[in-house]
């Protein structure tokens, strides 16, 4: 089911009742402007459907916003996961050397924290942290 209400030209928004993921693929390299504006439809997506479990395909987003990685897990997150009142997981696809390049802190957020946050190359091994596979 594509949430039209919530995409934009350089954010494809979809919630897949079926799964009880709401998936979001980033179009193209945005500016911080549309990173703030993309991230911010995905919030009201995730409240408008009650779903805490996120796919975000930034494969495309080949430049990156100074500091967008460090705002998304210590800003972001945190207050989405206020705002929904459950925990959220939240699976994010990026290319390999991408990966690679991050420091080891923007990897993984504790297996307690009530934000689950981490990056895969491969969208099978997403979904299945996801569990939503």
């Amino acid at each position: 089911m594509n949430s039209d209400l919530f995409s934009s030209t350089f954010l494809e928004v979809t919630y897949r009742p079926d799964l009880g993921l709401l998936m979001g693929r980033w179009l193209r390299s945005v500016t911080e402007t549309e990173l703030r504006l993309g991230y911010n439809a995905l919030h009201r997506a995730a409240l408008h459907h009650g779903c805490g479990h996120w796919l975000i395909d930034s494969r495309r987003r080949v430049c990156r916003c100074p500091n967008s990685a460090e705002w998304v897990t210590t800003q972001y997150l945190p207050q989405v996961q206020q705002a929904l009142g459950e925990p959220l997981r939240v699976g994010v696809l990026v290319l390999p050397d991408y990966l690679a390049s991050l420091p080891q802190a923007y990897s993984n957020c504790s297996a307690t924290s009530p934000v689950q946050f981490a990056r895969f190359v491969d969208e099978g091994a997403a979904n299945v942290w996801l569990g939503v596979l």
